[in-house]
């Protein structure tokens, strides 16, 4: 006499479908396809973006000091970061482990740390910030500075993350 419980009834279910792939290997590796196709496209649909976008605030120039950031306090000034950055980044007369202190320091984002990795600071042709940063074009997110060197004049790119701006390029001879 066969068990009529529910987990035998269940198991008299589910056993055959179970079995069912292991019958043939062509079987076997359909489901193994299937189930793989099935993971990814979840994982497409869930990297998917919205299809209606949160609003975004408008985006217009601000001057720097005037506009709240998304915490409620003022902006600081990217003139300010951007010739920190500059006034690291001019040092031919450091060795390379000194210059990169110095640049860490003024806060690049992770792709300008890379693509300043083969950088020999002996061929930058700066040695000294002069003069005064000049704002170029700044918006709630990100900021344009030219700042005069010794040498070549340097336009640097800054992000704003968490109030704090983040040099994420540099152009010298700007």
């Amino acid at each position: 006499m066969r068990s009529t419980t529910t987990r035998g009834v269940l198991w008299e279910v589910i056993a055959p479908v179970l079995r069912w792939p292991m019958r043939s290997p062509f079987r076997f590796f359909s489901v193994v396809v299937g189930i793989v196709f099935v993971i990814w496209l979840i994982a497409q649909w869930s990297d998917a973006p919205d299809a209606e976008p949160a609003a975004q605030p408008e985006r217009g120039s601000v001057s720097a000091g005037q506009s709240p950031s998304a915490t409620g306090s003022p902006v600081p000034d990217p003139g300010a970061a951007a010739t920190k950055f500059v006034a690291a980044w001019a040092r031919p007369d450091l060795t390379t482990e000194q210059w990169w202190a110095g640049i860490n320091a003024a806060r690049p984002d992770e792709s300008l740390a890379q693509a300043l990795g083969t950088t020999d600071p002996a061929n930058i042709e700066a040695t000294k910030v002069v003069g005064s940063p000049k704002v170029l074009d700044q918006t709630d997110r990100e900021a344009r500075v030219e700042v005069t060197t010794d040498g070549p004049t340097v336009i640097v790119y800054l992000t704003l993350v968490d109030n704090v701006w983040y040099v994420a390029n540099i152009l010298p001879g700007g």
